[in-house]
């Protein structure tokens, strides 16, 4: 799942890498992107969505949606 912001500043999704792992990508303006790996194994894809769709809506798009991961217990590493 992959969802920009009504204004279109921000940019928030999922996706596989090539070495199968869950990355959530976040991109501001064309010019901030930011990549994590799930470290938690087997979230649940509706539980991505969720947090996904809940901090797109906010103010602080990325600290929304790194508490609301933390908050369900979902583990990311920062890689790019």
């Amino acid at each position: 799942m992959f969802i920009h912001s009504d204004d279109g500043y921000h940019f928030l999704g999922h996706r596989k890498s090539s070495f199968g792992k869950v990355q959530m990508v976040y991109d501001s303006k064309g010019a901030e992107r930011k990549i994590y790996d799930l470290e938690t194994q087997n979230v649940p894809v509706g539980l991505l969505n969720s947090a996904i769709t809940k901090s797109i809506n906010s103010r602080r798009v990325l600290p929304t949606l790194l508490a609301t991961l933390s908050a369900l217990n979902i583990s990311l590493k920062h890689t790019g």
